[in-house]
């Protein structure tokens, strides 16, 4: 056994017949626990309005959710996606509801897309190929919150429910036509669009 190091010292009171030695901890266990305490001290005063210098990880949260909410759409209007669906669907089935979508499809649309659906800046709509999904409630996702990153607008800005429904229900429409010009596939090869709620996509062309 070694011998007590010249800190220690035995302490006066015993428990069970043994008596202890008051071991101070060891200097680097000393100078962490006292590291953490101000760490955690500095890190509550950032959060607290009005204390402290920086923004606080309240303020980093606010932000991030913030640039999400204009990447992908606010909650409300991601939530109203699937109430679309529905809409969507009966669009496809109303030949004024379809010729309404055709309307929005080429003052909105068009420019990007071609007029026929084969793809300028953005992707061929008329192929089997999809970058984001084949769903009609993928669809809507896009179309409501758009891809910033990739150029498409958040048409929720802009078009009403109504209109989105239409103008997505005919953008289905385009699918396994002949446009005069294609662009290069673009995404997977899922094959047909695919109705309602049914799969597990967030997002589409």
């Amino acid at each position: 056994m070694s011998a007590p190091r010249e800190e220690d010292r035995l302490l006066d009171h015993q428990y069970d017949e043994i008596q202890e030695y008051d071991n101070p901890l060891p200097a680097w266990w000393t100078i962490i626990l006292w590291a953490t305490i101000v760490w955690a001290a500095l890190y509550w005063l950032n959060v607290i309005p009005g204390i402290g210098t920086g923004k606080g990880r309240v303020a980093n949260y606010e932000a991030e959710l913030a640039a999400a909410a204009e990447k992908y759409g606010s909650p409300e209007q991601q939530a109203s996606v699937s109430i679309d669906v529905a809409g969507m669907d009966a669009a496809l089935a109303d030949p004024a509801a379809l010729a309404a979508g055709k309307a929005t499809f080429l003052a909105s649309c068009a420019v990007c897309h071609e007029a026929d659906g084969g793809g300028n800046i953005g992707p061929n709509l008329t192929d089997d190929y999809w970058i984001h999904g084949n769903t009609h409630r993928g669809m809507l996702t896009v179309v409501t919150n758009g891809v910033l990153d990739k150029g498409m607008p958040q048409w929720s800005a802009a078009m009403s429910p109504e209109q989105i429904a239409q103008v997505t229900a005919y953008a289905t429409t385009l699918y396994g036509t002949k446009p005069a010009k294609v662009k290069a596939p673009q995404g997977a090869q899922l094959g047909a669009p695919v109705a309602g709620e049914a799969a597990p996509a967030d997002s589409t062309k």
